[in-house]
């Protein structure tokens, strides 16, 4: 591409400045308040429609009811002087749909149909000299078929899952340009005492063309999380996870979850019952390594989270609304919530 956004928009959009080369960079960006609240350490821990970006394998632990799940996210740039008016915002909308609901030939598999927008205007453009452009907005999208089913599940249980991505990006405005590509992602989950889960992602890397023929290519990434589930008493309980994450080219990383949960408050399921409140709080992109000699750089700018959930049960169905918010030295805070509806 060969317009040169402002160093502004790259550090307001982009997850880190490290790890914003490649293609489709706002893919690193994140889905779920729960997931987000917790660090990004949802490697082992996912078990929702949100699984379709952490590890499509969690799908198959949710054969048993239709979800649907929302998240709206925005940002703010008032800590750089002029650019109060450039507000990032970011979108994710999915529903999984049990294969089995519909024909028992597809056993427990679940399908799952996702949609990631990013969204950033007013950005300074400029040509290769450095002579400003005008401005441009910037429209990213990824839109998601994926697939999760358990292999077996007895005193151990194995889930595997895969996606396919279709990537778009359209820069509008002065000397805007566009691109698509694809990104393929497999995970497995594997759970052991029925607390203890491990697992495994694997990310082949986007792959974007431009319509001038450049393209750009995104590095393969893997990531190993473990979680538990610790049983403090009859009704707290407290969620530990861990994700390794290795990006090629890249030192290696960490990202780290808690939550601590007080379940069946009140109510029942059939009717009407507040059966879960939730406490999160959660480190992102943890440089473990000096590869490269930029460990120090990285962890100048970790991401540190906070958040909360609740759940309600209405009528047999099953309501998850969950913040979280997100601070760091390279972005300001930024507010994500999340509604998952089960039914």
């Amino acid at each position: 591409m060969k317009k040169i956004v402002s160093v502004c928009f790259i550090l307001i959009f982009a997850a880190n400045v490290y790890a914003a080369s490649g293609g489709a960079a706002f893919l690193k960006k994140g889905v779920g308040a729960r997931a987000l609240g917790m660090g990004g350490a949802f490697t082992s821990v996912a078990g929702d429609a949100n699984a379709v970006y952490w590890n499509p394998a969690g799908l198959g632990q949710i054969y048993d009811n239709y979800s649907v799940t929302f998240m709206a996210a925005s940002g703010a740039s008032d800590e750089w002087t002029g650019l109060s008016d450039v507000i990032p915002t970011h979108n994710f909308v999915a529903l999984s749909v049990p294969a089995g609901k519909i024909t028992e030939a597809l056993g427990k598999s679940v399908f799952a149909f996702g949609y990631m927008s990013s969204y950033l205007d007013k950005i300074i453009g400029s040509s290769d000299e450095g002579i400003q452009t005008g401005t441009l907005e910037d429209t990213q999208s990824a839109f998601y078929l994926s697939w999760g089913m358990p292999v077996w599940e007895e005193d151990t249980n194995l889930y595997v899952g895969a996606s396919l991505k279709y990537l778009s990006e359209n820069l509008s405005g002065t000397g805007g340009d566009s691109a698509s590509g694809y990104d393929i992602d497999a995970g497995i989950i594997y759970n052991i005492f029925e607390t203890l889960n491990f697992g495994l992602f694997i990310g082949k890397g986007a792959s974007i063309k431009w319509a001038e023929s450049e393209s750009d290519q995104s590095a393969l990434t893997s990531k190993f999380g473990v979680s538990n589930m610790f049983n403090l008493s009859e009704k707290f309980k407290l969620l530990g996870a861990a994700d390794l994450v290795q990006v090629q080219r890249e030192p290696l990383g960490a990202n780290l979850g808690l939550e601590l949960s007080y379940m069946d408050i009140a109510g029942s399921d059939d009717g009407l019952g507040l059966k879960g409140l939730h406490l999160r709080g959660g480190v992102n992109s943890l440089a473990l390594e000096n590869r490269y000699g930029v460990r120090e750089d990285i962890n100048k700018n970790i991401a540190y989270s906070a958040g909360f959930g609740i759940d309600i049960a209405i009528l047999g169905k099953f309501l998850q609304l969950d913040y979280a918010m997100i601070m760091g030295n390279i972005l300001d805070s930024q507010n994500k919530i999340s509604l998952s509806f089960y039914f």
